[in-house]
């Protein structure tokens, strides 16, 4: 095994983790107050990590929604994946077996995403890496949502402490962080402007959940466009 790649692995999992310490902080609260015990909120950490998902989750188990509607709309939001998953088979196809390749798609969140294809541009993937990488912020995602999920009594509100907007905060970062080119940024742009038009359009219902996919498909779409027009 390659200490180096691993020892970078740990390294660059880091601000991830910081940036779950709310996040995950905030849904173990979100979780309690919607009604899951303990050993229900950490679960879901465990088997799901989605923090979107999971937050959409916690919401409708609040909100009494059942547990079809529930799944199907986790579905839906979390289908980005199957994009970004595509978007790593050059890079993963010939440095790591196609066996655990997939078992280590089970840690690929946006900010693991983005953080392992940022070092994907100038150093060759390798296992000892990503598998250090999924594992460090599945478990600081984890170990926060246990913590927010045993203090969540004791919070009467997230909102006032600001933890509400640590999510997108966390996803404008990540973004920043791969704009290399100004074809990234129209792209960008354009994902931003339909996943809005999208939420107007199928407000306060199920469609609403449907502007994540629009956005990411629109994004994709132009962003392959414009760079082979270059």
């Amino acid at each position: 095994m390659n200490t180096q790649e691993l020892k970078q692995g740990f390294k660059d999992s880091f601000p991830i983790i910081l940036g779950y310490l709310p996040l995950g902080f905030t849904f173990g609260v979100l979780a309690r107050d919607a009604g899951l015990s303990l050993l229900q909120a950490v679960a879901m950490s465990v088997l799901c990590f989605t923090g979107a998902g999971q937050f959409i989750a916690a919401g409708m188990f609040k909100a009494g929604g059942s547990l079809i509607a529930i799944i199907l709309t986790n579905l839906l939001v979390n289908l980005r994946y199957a994009l970004f998953a595509a978007s790593t088979v050059p890079y993963l196809r010939e440095r790591i077996p196609p066996a655990l390749a997939a078992a280590l798609s089970y840690g690929l969140t946006d900010e693991v995403y983005a953080v392992s294809m940022n070092r994907y541009r100038r150093h060759p993937a390798a296992t000892p890496y990503l598998a250090a990488l999924v594992a460090c912020s599945h478990l600081g995602w984890i170990g926060s949502t246990l913590a927010g999920a045993l203090l969540g009594s004791f919070i009467s509100s997230t909102d006032r402490l600001g933890l509400n907007f640590a999510l997108p905060a966390m996803y404008i970062s990540l973004l920043i962080i791969l704009l290399r080119r100004r074809s990234h940024i129209y792209a960008a742009l354009a994902a931003a402007c339909t996943a809005l038009l999208v939420g107007q359009l199928f407000p306060s219902t199920m469609a609403n959940k449907f502007n994540i996919i629009a956005a990411t498909l629109v994004g994709a779409t132009l962003g392959v466009i414009w760079d082979e027009r270059r």
